[in-house]
């Protein structure tokens, strides 16, 4: 285990314990989350070294590097997925400037696949060897594993994703400093995480599944999200709520509660925190819409 001895936002030494959490997931092992005494940031610690994380994704359940279609719950998410992902293309064409796309964390590559199809130029990251291989014959996409980011290729981009990526990501600050440097001046970033103050995550505390521990390092805010950005040169512009995301988030809370009537009692969660969340803009999980800011040094 690893522990961090500073914030990885502000660098502050002193943080407290916020939540104490199990991998319901997987593992079943115990982990906590602490919260920065000065900016508020929560994170995993101590969390797996980063030789060790990857053992806690192998799992045939763990749909996004599987592709699996067996089973009700992938059944949900692979549909919904398809809604998102024609959805986050409407997004994404409403500011790009033009059509060179990179996606970090692409998995088994739908995402990109949209694009490519459309005419786009795309290219993807995957560091799980699996999601990558799919990605590469299966999809016939251009993905590259992680090590790529660390080359600093000279061709920018007018659009970067992370589609609930960042919150895996061991050094987040480094990442964000790639991400800078392969955007155009002009380009745009979108981060899609969960949202820790969310109204679904207040109402299943430990047992909410958008805590994902130990693979979540991080657990975002709103606020702490635009902090992180404005730390690394950019500005957000824009911040949009993935209303979906409460309904499959409670179902699987629902299934770490081993409630009966699990089905009911997620879908009534979900419209409940989404009608409290339209208050302050609070949803699930967010869309983050961020570009350079300018003479950032």
């Amino acid at each position: 285990m690893e522990s961090l001895v500073k914030c990885p936002v502000c660098g502050n030494p002193d943080f407290k314990t916020y939540l104490n959490v199990s991998d319901y997931f997987l593992t079943r092992e115990n982990f906590s989350i602490v919260s920065c005494d000065h900016c508020s940031f929560r994170f995993t610690n101590p969390r797996p070294d980063a030789s060790e994380l990857g053992k806690y994704y192998e799992s045939k359940d763990y749909i996004s590097h599987s592709n699996t279609r067996s089973g009700l719950f992938s059944f949900v998410y692979q549909n919904i997925r398809k809604f998102t992902i024609a959805s986050k293309y409407r997004l994404i064409k409403r500011f790009a400037k033009g059509t060179s796309i990179l996606d970090i964390g692409c998995a088994t590559g739908e995402f990109l696949k949209y694009f490519k199809n459309r005419g786009w130029k795309t290219i993807g990251v995957e560091p799980n060897e699996k999601a990558r291989e799919f990605s590469l014959n299966v999809n016939h996409l251009d993905v590259k594993d992680e090590d790529w980011l660390k080359t600093s290729p000279q061709q920018k981009q007018d659009i970067v994703t992370l589609w609930h990526v960042l919150e895996h990501v061991p050094d987040i600050n480094r990442r964000l400093q790639e991400i800078r440097s392969l955007l155009k001046d002009d380009g745009y970033v979108f981060i899609a995480v969960p949202n820790a103050d969310s109204p679904d995550a207040a109402y299943y505390k430990e047992h909410w599944a958008g805590y994902d521990v130990p693979r979540h390092l991080y657990h975002f805010t709103v606020k702490t999200m635009e902090m992180i950005l404005t730390k690394h040169g950019f500005q957000c512009i824009e911040k949009i709520p993935m209303k979906f995301d409460s309904f499959y988030v409670s179902l699987l809370s629902e299934k770490y509660l081993q409630r009966k009537n699990h089905w009911i009692r997620a879908f009534i969660s979900g419209i409940r925190s989404n009608v409290k969340a339209k208050r302050g803009n609070n949803y699930s999980s967010m869309i983050f819409v961020a570009k350079k800011q300018e003479n950032f040094k």
